[in-house]
């Protein structure tokens, strides 16, 4: 067996060139050569000669691996049980404790009979019978005294059972149960369960010195809102969580108050990547995460303040920003030896090392002033993490190994500037910084209504980079901004019974002020807030209003991933913002919700708006289905629905309904959005809501968008395929397109008339931006 697992780890090291900084390969085994089978949690044992063992969790069931000597791993048990994708395990003297989402209850194998005999006692655990069944369960812990906690269970609310594990190990006797929220995962010390609810996105700190009565200490909501794992620090000052989404981040608590649990960091592995973690282990001053795609990562957290990342080891080839990759990783054998399960490549056997980060700290001030100033971006060149200023100037940064490194500091409106730095493993270099302000200069933006009379309390927006400043006009219709750059900058002004006008506008200090007339209308494409409300019963996948964040997930975007290509702006409302259907529409019913608008003044009214929605593996009809209702103050009915149509995904699909059709005009109306989705029927369910109008007549029948912009090009089709037409665009030297990151396109132009007709075969689908002297468009290939 030890030779054909060494052959296994010998063909996959070639196959796949996987590579660590500070954690060595020492050989892996290959579970789908082995079982056939996929698998994802890992935990360890070591018996009374202090060998040391895997105990790996599999689809199929669960593995146990000699690996004391770590270069020639050995299968020596093998325990079939329900498919499962997952399977947690934990450990505590001489018996695995194993649970899953299959109908397996707790399984307790009892692994005394190693090193040299057959393990032969195993049993399965499915409560103390009558209320307290259950069959399936997410996770547990095992807590120093050998009390168990089952996480996540189909009983109760899927909550926490306490377990007497040690009075008889083959045989526990539940003691007590806490069910305020469903738990994913937890920890337990002494006499405090830290616990992470993943729908709730929540984590929570609960007594347990009376475990018939658990009280709630505190909560904190977690950066993603999705917590999945939760480790405190050795000196229960701190903990560490993880939410299970693209981009998230490992972020450190300080718990010493735990009715004020406060944040004190947050860290990313490969910013801007979107790759996901997954648990978060401590192991003395060093944390160590499974994070999928990135593999095993390991951070330097001797300063919670500052975490700095020393050591990873990529098990899985290549990128992604879904939960595929590595599962699991246990760092706590007495050898060192450190344990990495992926999914789809098997167990790693590794060999890691602990340096201490060489760290980098100091105070940001206005060199004119001397006043701090916070939000300066911190980045050491060739280091992906990049730190900002607190608001009293301060940063924390580092990196892993000593070397000399140029320390950019950058921050709007100040002059950028570079240090050449000499940073060394373990020790601190303070480095105080003093930054140049740039002289400002004044913008003001007048808004009037179409009679010339001042708006008051109108929102102006401008956007610059990466930079949005936001203003509201005075009683004399007035909001004056201090600018910085001579560049293009966009205006964004807007209110609640306007039309919202935007514009793209070369800004310098002669520009001096604009006057910006809105006309009266109904319309929101959500750059502002008008205050739209929501309603929710739902675990997950609330409406919120902000710029769409989706994710590809298998060439479908269930949650939006762009707003309509036709208004101002970025922003729509979306269910589930999140970059991953982790938080889709689940256990219950969304309701977005608009204020009351008046339509008496339409001849025709007709009400225009974009939906998007996504319902993959429905089953009921009742909760696939995307539902709009208008009512008038007295009455409410539907007046459009979208189902599980997958001609229909992926694109926001214009509608404009005629009010009369359905209900009587009032000047009280007001519209409803709604979607569900039930545990009983489980399925991706999202949508999006954005470009809301209301008009005299249908605005569908233009070759261009449903409403024309101030001074915006008529461009279409849009979204567009292989081509779009530019109405009016002269000559060809005058088209420049252009991708999110400013990068030119390469476009082939035929001129018709005054009209061109842009050729994109080559382009990649996207967004990209079309100029046309001043003017600009956002356009989006299929």
């Amino acid at each position: 067996m030890k030779l054909f697992l060494t052959t296994i780890f010998t063909t996959f090291c070639i196959l796949i060139n996987a590579q660590g900084i500070n954690i060595d390969s020492l050989s892996h085994v290959d579970y789908q050569s082995l079982h056939n089978t996929e698998i994802n949690d890992i935990w360890g044992y070591v018996d009374e000669f202090g060998n040391e063992y895997a105990v790996v969790g599999a689809e199929k069931g669960v593995s146990i691996v000699d690996v004391t000597d770590p270069q020639n791993p050995n299968e020596v048990y093998w325990h079939s049980g329900s498919e499962s994708v997952w399977r947690d395990l934990k450990v505590n003297g001489d018996y695995a404790y194993i649970t899953t989402e299959a109908q397996d209850g707790l399984l307790i194998i009892d692994l005394s009979p190693l090193p040299g005999g057959a393990i032969t006692s195993t049993t399965n655990y499915f409560g103390d019978g009558g209320s307290t069944f259950w069959s399936t369960a997410h996770n547990l812990y095992i807590d120093e005294n050998g009390y168990g906690y089952i996480f996540g269970a189909n009983r109760d609310a899927g909550g926490v059972q306490i377990l007497d594990l040690f009075t008889d190990p083959m045989n526990p006797v539940e003691v007590g149960s806490f069910q305020d929220w469903y738990v994913h995962d937890g920890y337990v010390r002494g006499d405090t369960m830290y616990l992470a609810h993943v729908y709730a996105g929540i984590i929570s700190l609960v007594d347990i010195s009376d475990k018939s009565n658990p009280v709630l200490l505190g909560t904190k909501e977690t950066p993603s809102s999705f917590a999945h794992n939760i480790w405190p620090s050795d000196d229960g000052n701190y903990v560490f969580t993880t939410d299970e989404v693209t981009d998230a981040y490992i972020t450190a608590y300080d718990i010493t108050d735990p009715t004020n649990i406060t944040e004190v960091d947050r860290i990313q592995s490969s910013p801007g990547m979107g790759i996901v973690p997954h648990n978060a282990h401590v192991l003395g001053d060093f944390l160590v995460t499974s994070y999928y795609a990135d593999g095993v990562v390991v951070h330097d957290i001797s300063d919670p303040y500052n975490m700095v990342e020393i050591a990873s080891y990529d098990t899985y080839p290549g990128t992604s920003t879904s939960t595929t990759g590595c599962w699991g990783a246990y760092p706590f054998l007495p050898s060192g030896t450190l344990l990495a399960t992926d999914i789809e490549n098997g167990l790693f056997i590794l060999g890691p090392d602990y340096p201490y980060a060489a760290k980098l700290e100091g105070n940001i001030t206005n060199s004119s002033t001397g006043d701090p100033v916070q939000g300066v971006d911190v980045s050491i060149v060739g280091e992906t993490q990049v730190s900002q200023s607190d608001l009293n100037g301060d940063y924390k940064t580092g990196v892993a190994n000593t070397g000399v490194y140029d320390v950019v500091y950058e921050r709007y409106a100040y002059e950028v500037e570079t240090i050449s730095t000499t940073l060394t493993e373990g020790d601190t270099v303070i480095q105080d910084v003093q930054l140049i302000p740039i002289p400002d200069f004044d913008f003001v933006v007048n808004v009037e209504d179409e009679n010339g009379d001042p708006i008051l309390d109108a929102n102006v927006r401008i956007d610059h980079s990466d930079n949005t400043f936001d203003q509201t006009t005075n009683g004399l219709g007035v909001a004056d901004f201090n600018l910085y750059y001579d560049d293009n900058y966009e205006v964004v002004v807007g209110k609640w019974g306007y039309i919202t006008h935007c514009q793209n506008l070369d800004i310098d200090d002669n520009t001096g002020n604009i006057t910006v007339v809105l006309a009266e209308g109904i319309y929101d494409d959500f750059t502002f807030d008008y205050g739209w409300s929501e309603t929710s019963n739902a675990y997950s996948g609330d409406w919120e209003r902000g710029v769409p964040n989706g994710e590809d997930v298998l060439g479908n975007y269930p949650n939006p991933n762009i707003d309509s290509p036709n208004d101002c702006g970025n922003y729509a409302f979306v269910t589930d913002n999140q970059p991953t259907t982790a938080g889709n529409v689940q256990g219950g019913t969304v309701t977005l919700i608009s204020p009351v608008f008046d339509v008496t003044n339409h001849s025709d009214p007709h009400i225009y708006y974009e939906r998007w929605f996504f319902s993959y593996h429905g089953y009921d009809p009742v909760n696939d289905t995307l539902k709009i209702m208008l009512s008038n103050g007295t009455d409410i009915v539907e007046i459009d629905k979208q189902g599980s149509v997958p001609s229909d995904f992926d694109k926001w699909i214009p509608v404009s309904t005629r009010v009369e059709d359905y209900i009587t005009p009032t000047a009280n109306m007001q519209l409803f959005i709604s979607t569900s989705d039930s545990f009983a029927t489980p399925n991706t369910t999202d949508a999006g809501f954005d470009h809301f109008i209301v008009s005299d007549g249908s605005i569908l029948n233009t070759a261009d968008s449903p409403i024309k912009k101030e001074d915006e090009l008529r461009v279409y089709p849009n979204p567009f395929s292989d081509e779009f037409t530019v109405e009016g665009a002269g000559v060809a030297e005058d088209l420049i397109l252009f991708d999110l990151n400013g990068k030119q396109m390469n476009i082939d132009v035929t001129n018709l008339g005054d009209d061109a007709v842009l050729s994109t075969v080559n382009l990649s689908p996207g967004i990209y931006i079309l100029k046309v002297g001043d003017k600009t468009r956002k356009l989006v290939k299929q």
